[in-house]
């Protein structure tokens, strides 16, 4: 008797113990699946750049799932655009702590150091996130090596850094933008303007700076009609955008440009009947 009544208390324990698990399980689940919801709104408007209610949900995720680096990392980014620069490089640190292969965090730890000025910090940080086989978002870390390097004055490597981006990740169309500037101002308008109409393309189809920069290609090439054309479409499409004025301004340059052009040649065929032959 004394057996079975050892067995039907102990029994009893862990049935117990079974039923509180199974309790905390599911209370756990419940809390995981909230933090979901709360991390999806939170990035959802980050995206589109809803910062203050992007800190609210992304502050909530973090309470329910506080272990989370991919929480971490977002909440971070939330802080930063808060003007909460410190919180943010804390949590990007505390993220990949958690996580220490967590390129994300590391590339936008990066990228607040470039920010910062902290071109050192920030290249290290670059190029330890490209020995990491499985990240997805090579070409970005790529972009931004080049852009630390413009900043250098270095333009070889940052053009090199670009077209390494371009090889990973061939609608990367920021690449092409920045490759585009480097040719402009070299003017190597025909490069620039190829580049350009790629840098126009894909996610960066609403991007005016590129349609500006085409049109300013088209210019140092002389075919002043496709440019009027073009900045006809900025002026049309991005009116509210600062490409808009500029572009409206170039076309009133583009009017001298021709009538200067057209008189130029006057004189030309002025001077022409003028000479003797011989």
């Amino acid at each position: 008797m004394a057996a079975l009544s050892f067995i039907k208390k102990y029994g009893l324990m862990l049935c117990l113990l079974f039923v509180v698990m199974a309790c905390s399980s599911t209370a756990s689940k419940k809390k995981l699946n909230q933090s979901k919801i709360y991390f999806g709104a939170g990035t959802q408007s980050l995206m589109t750049q809803d910062y203050t209610d992007a800190l609210a949900n992304l502050m909530k995720a973090n309470e329910l799932d506080p272990e989370n680096p991919g929480i971490v990392t977002n909440l971070a980014m939330a802080y930063y655009f808060k003007g909460e620069k410190n919180m943010a490089i804390k949590l990007l640190k505390k993220s990949i702590d958690l996580k220490e292969d967590n390129s994300d965090a590391k590339l936008n730890l990066a990228s607040i150091y470039f920010n910062d000025g902290d071109l050192k910090n920030a290249e290290k940080i670059y190029k330890s996130v490209l020995k990491d086989l499985t990240y997805d978002k090579q070409a970005r870390t790529l972009y931004n090596l080049g852009i630390l390097e413009n900043r250098k004055n270095n333009q070889v490597a940052a053009m090199n850094y670009f077209k390494k981006s371009i090889k990973e990740d061939s609608s990367y169309c920021p690449s092409y933008y920045q490759i585009g500037l480097l040719k402009y101002q070299q003017k190597q308008y025909s490069a620039s303007l190829s580049n350009f109409r790629d840098a126009a393309m894909g996610t960066c189809m609403e991007s005016p700076g590129a349609h500006y920069y085409q049109g300013l290609s088209l210019l140092g090439l002389k075919r002043y009609m496709e440019a009027q054309m073009k900045f006809d479409e900025i002026d049309a499409r991005f009116k509210t955008s600062e490409f808009a004025a500029k572009a409206r301004k170039k076309m009133t340059e583009l009017i001298e440009i021709q009538k200067n052009d057209r008189t130029e040649e006057v004189h030309a065929s002025r001077k022409m009947l003028e000479s003797p032959d011989f």
